[in-house]
């Protein structure tokens, strides 16, 4: 429990630096940081033949320069594995490229490196693990307010049991826009 307190505290302080930080180059009407929250569904194949489908959350806080943002994420979701409850965490950091516009959507792709968390102990190995997600999305803000909805989709990989896992994972949620220049 003590390490996903560390990740989140890391999440906050990077989201806490990025808000402190003064942005020049920025189009007025694009905010510098959004904080977004929502359901998330991962498909996680742990082992061959072995299938997780795992509803969840996920929290994310990106602070954007321009187009390219540093991104904090962190995901959890849940599943049964033979009539036991099964957790699966990941959180991590790293970049975001958008297409900024005018418009009301934001077409965006990210890499996120981080740590991968499976409780409880599986009888296959560690329980712990390096993990990655690539994909991207679509911001939506039709009526250019604060809050807008996001639509993800990636591919979460992460390497347990000495084996790799390549497991979709596809979010819906809503963001909030902090800031302007």
């Amino acid at each position: 429990m003590k390490k996903y307190a560390l990740m989140v505290a890391l999440i906050l302080l990077i989201a806490a630096n990025g808000m402190a930080q003064t942005v020049g180059g920025v189009h007025p009407d694009v905010s510098p940081l959004q904080i977004g929250v929502g359901y998330t569904f991962v498909s996680f194949q742990e082992v061959p033949n072995t299938t997780l489908n795992g509803n969840g959350f996920n929290a994310t806080a990106v602070y954007y320069k321009d187009w390219v943002g540093a991104e904090g994420d962190f995901t959890g979701a849940f599943a049964s594995q033979a009539g036991k409850s099964t957790q699966l965490y990941f959180g991590g950091g790293g970049l975001r490229l958008r297409l900024p516009n005018t418009y009301s959507f934001e077409p965006w792709v990210h890499g996120v490196l981080g740590y991968t968390h499976l409780s409880p102990q599986p009888p296959f190995g560690s329980d712990q693990a390096f993990g990655y997600k690539v994909g991207g999305g679509i911001d939506l803000n039709p009526h250019r307010s604060r809050i807008g909805y996001r639509i993800s989709a990636d591919l979460f990989g992460s390497h347990f049991f000495r084996t790799y896992q390549l497991s979709p994972e596809v979010s819906v949620g809503i963001y909030l826009t902090l800031g302007h220049e």
